[in-house]
């Protein structure tokens, strides 16, 4: 998974930025919320 680089590193670095398993956890269950949350929106606008 890509995430960002940084242009002005030194050539050794590498440019990819590896996300944590906890930030990937985080990511998923704030994706499952708002996928609840906009399920439940349109449940109540009668959608």
């Amino acid at each position: 998974m890509f995430l960002g680089s940084w242009p002005s590193t030194p050539d050794d670095w590498p440019r990819l930025v590896r996300p944590t398993l906890y930030e990937v956890t985080g990511l998923c269950a704030a994706l499952s919320f708002a996928t609840d949350a906009l399920n439940l929106s349109d449940w109540l606008a009668g959608v």
